[in-house]
């Protein structure tokens, strides 16, 4: 698998939350964040964020918009519950692993109208934290329909998509709290995760948080998938095998770069 193009409109579900959330400046993150980008995953859970101050007022306007809150739905399939000899323990087990992220962001259902929607949960995050460096968020005129790009944001009026080094230095801030916090833990390597497909499918290299002015995040990010990686364990391989155990390459890398 490799790369998808970058996208050049917002998607559907970051756009309905934006126009729910105007005028409030409204962030994608995560999975959203990476699709828009490019990386080819799949879209779980709605995240978005909005600054420290506006968080409250973005939650009265999420549950007068119809959306009731929640908690995060990580239920198994009904298959693997029921073959589970404590399936309410197995729950609380995956539950553990996120606990700092649930006690950090607002969760809501989807208003149950739309069978489009039917199931779907958002999480809404304070920018505490995430992190996304808000310095070039820009407020582009309203009757503006296409994007205005920063060095950090694409931008469709009121929706701030995060660029690559953006989301990174994000997700890299997000998960040295995560460990300084918490440990070990599934939220942590979900981030490493994020992070991993990022400098994999995206042109995201050694010197993405370069600008970075908090040493520990430039630190981090070298010793777990930069240059002293690279220096310890050499360099990633982006390699796509045609067929699982083929031993046989397409010509070009994740990327979507010639070999």
């Amino acid at each position: 698998m490799f790369r998808r193009p970058r996208q050049t409109e917002p998607d559907r579900l970051s756009t309905r939350l934006s126009t729910i959330l105007q005028p409030l400046t409204v962030i994608p993150w995560g999975s959203l964040a990476m699709w828009y980008l490019g990386v080819p995953v799949v879209c779980g859970a709605t995240m978005v964020v909005v600054q420290d101050n506006h968080y409250t007022v973005a939650i009265e306007k999420l549950e007068n918009a119809g959306f009731t809150r929640s908690i995060p739905n990580r239920t198994p399939p009904l298959e693997v519950m029921e073959g589970h000899p404590n399936p309410q323990q197995m729950l609380e087990e995956i539950n553990a692993g996120y606990k700092r992220l649930d006690c950090s962001c607002a969760v809501f259902d989807y208003p149950q109208d739309d069978p489009a929607e039917k199931g779907l949960q958002v999480y809404l995050f304070p920018n505490s934290f995430t992190h996304i460096p808000l310095g070039e968020i820009s407020y582009p005129p309203n009757n503006i329909t296409y994007a205005t790009t920063t060095k950090q944001f694409d931008t469709y009026k009121n929706l701030q998509y995060p660029l690559e080094q953006a989301l990174v230095e994000s997700f890299v801030m997000a998960a040295i709290d995560e460990e300084t916090e918490s440990g070990y833990s599934a939220w942590g390597e979900s981030l490493r995760s994020w992070i991993s497909m990022m400098t994999g499918y995206l042109e995201v290299n050694n010197d993405v948080l370069d600008h970075c002015s908090d040493k520990q995040a430039v630190e981090w990010y070298s010793t777990n998938f930069g240059r002293i990686h690279e220096a310890k364990f050499g360099p990633m391989d982006r390699r796509i095998s045609k067929r699982l155990g083929s031993g046989k390459e397409l010509p070009i890398d994740m990327r979507g770069n010639p070999i």
